[in-house]
């Protein structure tokens, strides 16, 4: 019995160690994606610096005030602020090539220098406009321009008396009876002390380059989600049903690539069994072998595809809100180019070891960067241009559009046309290198 135990070990130690490729694979793979994603991840091997927020600013005032803010924000190293129109960047926002926008309005800078003293004063609204699939993007704008806003309109309502509305806010406190007299003979002193430091002469670099606190918040802050006009409510794109669509779609996609893997492992094990080989004999062409295969593989592929966003549809309330003819479009270039990726893997590798070893990480590579797992802006700088090279970021980013964003088929054709182009390369290099036998 043991010996019979020990050379049954010994074979499946033989088999591992016979094939060379596949031993290398299996040790060396875990150490690359291990190295890769801790380097992503801010280990030492990279930079995990994250990318800049893109911010649009629409100025409807053209305020020096408002011309401080703008430039306080671009000294900001996380965000890469560009001036724009108010349509410019709320169209911007909807088809969504930069998460927040920030619109002040006209009047800003004259209105909120005035509030800070004068509680009674109209005080306008900044509107952020955001991408609601970017939340943490504008939990960011906010926090941050909010703090801009803050140090610039207080330094120009202590600095400046022609704008702070210190007079109109002492006339409102000396004639409000709602207030004691203690109370009030203390608002008076210190507004009266403010204009007297008003009218203090200050040399640049003084005090009034820091700005101050003011009595009450000189502006109101609104959000507003934007998205395309074809869905149905911001409510559709935000929150859990805009993350829920992105994730089905990524899993969907990563779905068919394992598929894909198996495609390759299968036909892998008919040509080492001499499969091909026979059917070559029948009058059979190579085109036409990989061509049904092709063609097989993508429709399945689409009925897996069809299977997880319909269970995403009934249970998280999924929905195309824009083109359903480039949904339908994106869903088949998916299949064919999946089914084509199969087909490459078959193609390349010589054992199923070989394919598997392979394969698996490329395919846990293609859907972390591609954005499957997560979205592509929580990434690394470095990252988010690397992922363009590849087919599963144009597949994801192109379901989004079609989906929760609302967007028609003309938004969708570069992502259409380069998922495509992946299908038709891969599909040519696998016919190309396509081997009948061993």
């Amino acid at each position: 019995m043991n010996t019979v135990f020990r050379a049954l070990v010994a074979n499946d130690l033989r088999l591992f160690f016979s094939d060379k490729r596949a031993m290398v694979a299996t040790i060396c793979v875990p150490i690359l994606i291990a190295s890769f994603f801790a380097m992503i991840f801010g280990g030492g091997g990279g930079d995990s610096k994250k990318a800049a927020v893109a911010v649009l600013v629409a100025d409807n005032d053209q305020s020096a005030v408002s011309q401080k803010i703008i430039a306080g924000l671009k000294s900001e190293g996380s965000f890469a602020v560009t001036p724009a129109s108010e349509a410019e960047a709320r169209a911007a926002v909807g088809k969504g090539k930069v998460s927040v926008a920030l619109v002040i309005p006209a009047e800003f800078g004259k209105l909120s220098a005035s509030a800070v003293f004068n509680p009674l004063a109209p005080r306008p609204k900044l509107t952020f406009l955001y991408d609601p699939s970017h939340n943490a993007d504008l939990q960011l704008a906010r926090g941050l321009m909010t703090q801009q806003v803050m140090q610039v309109v207080s330094q120009e309502a202590f600095a400046n008396p022609d704008t702070s509305g210190v007079s109109a806010a002492l006339q409102s406190v000396e004639v409000d009876t709602t207030r004691s007299p203690q109370e009030r003979s203390a608002l008076v002193n210190l507004l009266k002390s403010v204009q007297s430091y008003q009218s203090t002469p200050h040399t640049e670099g003084t005090g009034t380059e820091r700005g101050g606190m003011g009595m009450s918040t000189p502006c109101e802050l609104a959000s507003e989600a934007v998205v395309a006009s074809g869905t149905d409510s911001p409510k559709d794109a935000s929150g859990g049903k805009a993350g829920a669509t992105h994730v089905f779609v990524g899993m969907g996609i990563q779905g068919l690539l394992f598929f894909a893997i198996d495609l390759a492992i299968g036909m892998v094990r008919d040509r080492r069994l001499g499969l091909w080989k026979r059917l070559r004999a029948a009058p059979l062409s190579r085109l036409m072998l990989l061509g049904s295969r092709w063609i097989s593989s993508a429709i399945i592929g689409l009925v897996v595809l069809a299977a997880v966003l319909a269970f995403g549809s009934v249970l998280y309330g999924i929905r195309i809100h824009g083109s359903l003819l480039g949904f339908g479009l994106l869903a088949v270039a998916s299949a064919l180019m999946v089914s084509s990726f199969g087909l490459l893997i078959a193609a390349l590798g010589r054992t199923e070891g070989q394919c598997r070893a392979a394969a698996v990480p490329a395919v846990l590579t293609m859907s972390f960067l591609g954005g499957a797992w997560i979205p592509t802006f929580m990434m690394p700088a470095w990252v988010q241009p690397v992922s363009k090279a590849l087919p599963t970021r144009w597949a994801v980013d192109g379901f989004d559009l079609v989906t929760w964003r609302g967007l028609g088929l003309t938004e969708a054709l570069p992502a259409l046309g380069i998922v495509t182009v992946f299908a038709l390369v891969f599909a040519g290099i696998a016919l190309a290198r396509f081997r009948w036998e061993d």
